[in-house]
């Protein structure tokens, strides 16, 4: 009992211990708030990916190798757990909108159906567009339509509902060139119906959706009524795999099945990379504060040598002065870790506030908006990795108060009481 009496007296009787336990919450608070936010960027790029492409892909032989995609269709629709499909049809082309020339991407699609395996719908949702409204035609030529994303279109900074010259209009024609047969030029026009957005930067800038047909024209596959592959949707992501390994089996080697994170899996490792490295960098803040717990208590071992030998004389046990110590390690540790987490907490609740008000204040973001294309900053906290962090954060307490405890019940009591 008098080793609990006299660990907590020494904590409240050192004010320099309250530092050592400001260092540890610190630790605690920076992991849980950036681990939070780190997961919640994962999370809303995992979700954003899989919005524009979907479950699984199935390719073949090349960019317009899939021949007869509808017998395909049938097969995949008839495996277990499969939702949905729909083909597309994808490809390179320069774009000429406004005299302006860039290198794009265009996706030929079947809006009713794209809509069916991925977010294509939520995507047109916010300028009240339908996916049906990519088959409207234009004008005496019949002029195909076609859907460009937000910052393909866009001419000045701006938002589209606020400042729509800052975005090229409705209505306008641009002009889609590529290879057509891999030995000649193919020039289209089509008119923009609409415009998507998806959350992703570089998506929105580099992709214009038209009809499905239209895209096979352009590439002169119309012949071979072929695609360059079919989208899949299943009714639970989780068996994916399973799914995706029964299609590369029925459909044979020459077809290329794979899901959405084997399409990003170069994107999603490096992600993940990022993740983990931040949390190790991190971790140094929290072995910085055990270093001053190390410190700390070597200190009072030096100040309290004289009461030290007192209690060996009185009959106290070398475990006995060693659990004082590591007593003192352990509350340490366990206080700070407690108070970093309810910090950590409150500001990851309260992380959009906090950076509204430093916007209004300074007019910095940390986070800008146009740069992680973010509307707010996303955030999951992981009860997990949360105990994780804690349990570290005390262990390392403990281990770096082992010193000290051992360099106190090494004291030799004749020599501290001998000019006493």
């Amino acid at each position: 009992m008098y080793k609990l009496f006299i660990t907590l007296r020494y904590l409240r009787s050192r004010k320099i211990s309250f530092f050592a336990v400001a260092g540890v919450a610190v630790g605690v608070m920076t992991l849980i708030v950036v681990l939070s936010v780190m997961n919640g960027f994962d999370q809303e790029l995992r979700s954003r990916i899989r919005g524009t492409l979907t479950h699984i892909i199935i390719t073949k032989g090349g960019m317009y190798g899939l021949e007869n995609y509808t017998q395909v269709m049938e097969k995949v629709k008839a495996t277990e757990h499969v939702s949905s499909c729909a083909p597309f049809v994808e490809g390179p082309a320069l774009i000429k909108i406004r005299g302006r020339k860039e290198f794009v991407y265009f996706k030929g699609i079947n809006p009713v159906d794209e809509a069916t395996v991925g977010d294509f719908k939520a995507f047109l949702s916010p300028f009240r567009k339908e996916p049906e409204d990519l088959q409207k035609t234009h004008g005496e030529n019949q002029t195909a339509s076609a859907f460009c994303g937000i910052e393909l279109l866009r001419i000045s900074p701006g938002d589209p509902e606020t400042d729509p010259i800052s975005f090229v209009q409705e209505g306008e024609q641009i002009v889609l060139v590529t290879l057509k047969n891999w030995d000649k030029i193919s020039v289209k026009a089509f008119v923009i119906e609409g415009t998507f957005k998806s959350g992703m930067y570089d998506y929105d800038k580099n992709y214009v959706y038209i009809p499905l047909a239209a895209a096979q024209e352009l590439t002169g596959i119309k012949e071979r009524d072929a695609v360059s592959g079919i989208s899949v949707k299943l009714h639970d992501y989780r068996y994916a795999n399973e799914v995706r390994d029964k299609l590369q089996s029925s459909l044979g080697f020459e077809y290329y099945v794979q899901t959405w994170e084997d399409a990003r899996r170069t994107f999603l490792t490096a992600v993940m990379l990022e993740r983990r490295v931040m949390a190790f960098i991190l971790f140094f803040i929290i072995v910085v504060a055990g270093f001053n717990i190390l410190a700390i208590l070597t200190m009072i071992v030096l100040e309290k040598s004289k009461d030290i030998g007192i209690l060996k004389a009185l009959g106290a046990t070398t475990q006995g002065i060693m659990s004082i110590f590591l007593l003192n390690g352990l509350f340490i540790g366990s206080i700070g870790s407690c108070v970093g987490a309810a910090i950590g907490f409150s500001v990851v609740l309260r992380i959009n506030w906090l950076e509204s008000i430093l916007y209004n204040m300074t007019g910095w973001r940390p986070f800008p908006p146009e740069v992680y294309y973010f509307d707010q900053i996303p955030t999951v906290i992981k009860p997990a990795s949360i105990m994780i962090t804690i349990f570290i954060a005390i262990l390392s307490s403990v281990i770096f108060s082992i010193y000290p405890a051992i360099r106190a019940a090494r004291l030799d009591p004749v020599e501290t009481l001998r000019y006493e």
